[in-house]
């Protein structure tokens, strides 16, 4: 299987940077657990990444609330699911105020971004990542 490089990247107007942070890292022990990751990391200051509404603020020599995964889509389809499912509260159908942005790079270069405020979003983002995989 192909290894993609990811960057997810949550984003909430609501929490305090320093609880966003805290969140982030508290993902990363989560994340290693799944199959085929085989690296996850906070992103750091230095990296380029352009994942669409990613906050350039950052805490510390991490860009804030961003992490990068290296893993094989059917991995990656499991932990999109999972945080979605962790990030995504079901409201009274009041307007979000949590954001999902993700790049994948595939190893031929083709990258895909998503910036996802519902979980209908992300599962058509979702879609499009395994159709390119056939």
């Amino acid at each position: 299987m192909a290894d993609l490089k990811v960057v997810i990247a949550i984003q909430d107007s609501e929490l305090e940077d320093e609880k966003l942070q805290e969140y982030t890292q508290n993902l990363l022990p989560q994340i290693r657990e799944f199959d085929d990751v085989q690296e996850v990391g906070l992103v750091p200051l230095d990296q380029q990444v352009e994942v669409p509404g990613m906050t350039s603020k950052d805490l510390g020599a991490f860009i804030l609330g961003a992490v990068t995964i290296i893993t094989t889509v059917k991995a990656l389809v499991e932990i999109v699911d999972w945080i979605e499912k962790k990030w995504f509260k079901p409201s009274d159908h009041q307007p979000s105020h949590r954001k999902i942005s993700i790049e994948v790079i595939t190893p031929n270069g083709y990258r895909i971004t998503c910036t996802a405020e519902s979980p209908e979003e992300l599962k058509a983002f979702l879609d499009e990542i395994t159709m390119q995989e056939d």
